[in-house]
């Protein structure tokens, strides 16, 4: 029987891959989450599969007031902002400072997400060279990490890379991607609508951009040559609720998907 404490840091465009990992782990584990506002998704998924898990505050574990039960095995869950994608040094730091944080109260680490542009970020030697708990995430076949979501979900960089030359002008989209959609699409909200803010009337007419965040995407989408979704199922999740949410983004972003 497993005991000990594992730390998890999760991406909510990953959390589909947890909730799956543990609906199929027989093991008899106390799951605690993190009380944040980021938890949303991984907790609706929980539920939805009768997943039983209870929820602390961050300050709570650190205070000792919560201790786990060093003869059971105890899973901490804390979830990030997914819109830290779109700023890699911002999300370097807030890992970095989580992991050295979590250092007391865990045996090892899992990182549910990926490096999203820190391609020189390898988080498990990272924590070898600090000193730290063990740490381990997604990689390859290969033994090579896994450095973003789609990377994760279709078996690493170089099958990405293949992909990308067979399937040009595809916008990726699996499961957890397209349930968060519009936290994904919103990440850089601040910087997108400046920038559409900016756009006269005349400006909007000679660029061919519609009013409203979908028509400035579905620009941003021609202007980078997208035509089609390419859709990863993962099968990690209900399909029903992937069909519908796939039709919704191609009717919004007016791609096709595949």
């Amino acid at each position: 029987m497993t005991h000990g404490t594992l730390g998890l840091i999760i991406c909510p465009m990953l959390d589909d891959n947890l909730v799956y990992s543990l609906s199929k782990d027989t093991e008899d584990k106390d799951i605690v989450i993190v009380i944040n506002e980021y938890n949303g998704s991984l907790r609706r998924k929980l539920d939805a599969k009768g997943i039983e898990y209870r929820m602390e505050f961050w300050n709570t574990i650190k205070s000792r007031q919560f201790k786990p039960d060093k003869d059971r095995f105890t899973i901490i869950a804390y979830c990030i902002s997914l819109g830290l994608h779109s700023t890699p040094a911002k999300l370097k730091t807030t890992v970095e400072d989580l992991t050295d944080e979590m250092q007391p109260y865990v045996d090892a680490i899992g990182f549910y997400l990926g490096t999203c542009g820190n391609y020189d970020w390898n988080i498990p030697r990272w924590c070898e060279s600090m000193g730290y708990k063990p740490g381990t995430m997604f990689c390859d076949h290969d033994g090579e990490l896994c450095h973003d979501c789609v990377g994760v979900n279709i078996a690493g960089g170089p099958r990405y890379l293949e992909m990308q030359k067979k399937y040009p002008g595809h916008f990726y989209l699996f499961p957890a991607m397209a349930v968060n959609y519009d936290d994904f699409m919103n990440a850089d909200q601040a910087d997108a609508l400046a920038t559409e803010a900016s756009l006269t009337d005349e400006m909007r007419e000679e660029l061919g951009i519609e009013p409203g965040r979908d028509g400035y995407m579905r620009w941003l989408f021609k202007l980078g040559g997208y035509e089609y979704i390419l859709r990863l199922d993962t099968h990690l999740v209900d399909e029903k609720t992937f069909d519908e949410k796939t039709a919704m983004i191609s009717e919004r972003t007016r791609l096709k998907f595949k």
